[in-house]
């Protein structure tokens, strides 16, 4: 007989239509850069800045945007996102610290 480990399994997805947003620093680039998930298992660069105060400061206008329910289409939606500040291009980030966000936004629901 097969026994699992530990208490009952935990739902590893955010619910439908939520947004989780952050900033992390690139360990290569030094800059730091807004993400979003929608799920936890989606970790999406959105911008990248020198000043931790600014991808800050977009993460929440991202955030604040999604939970007033601004932005309703795809289009709208693409339209927000490229209308935010960046200050370079985004690089993309290692395994392990998507790894990291997603856990991070996961863990975000318990």
């Amino acid at each position: 007989m097969f026994k699992g480990f530990g208490g009952p399994k935990k739902k590893l997805v955010l619910e439908e239509n939520e947004l989780t947003t952050g900033i992390v620093q690139h360990p290569v680039t030094g800059l730091w850069q807004t993400w979003i998930s929608f799920t936890g298992n989606d970790i999406q660069c959105i911008t990248a800045h020198a000043n931790p105060d600014d991808a800050d400061r977009v993460a929440k206008q991202i955030a604040s945007a999604w939970s007033e329910g601004k932005y309703k289409t795809q289009e709208e939606v693409t339209a927000f996102i490229q209308s935010l500040p960046t200050d370079a291009v985004i690089d993309p980030l290692p395994q392990n610290i998507v790894m990291q966000l997603s856990q991070q936004a996961l863990s975000a629901r318990k």
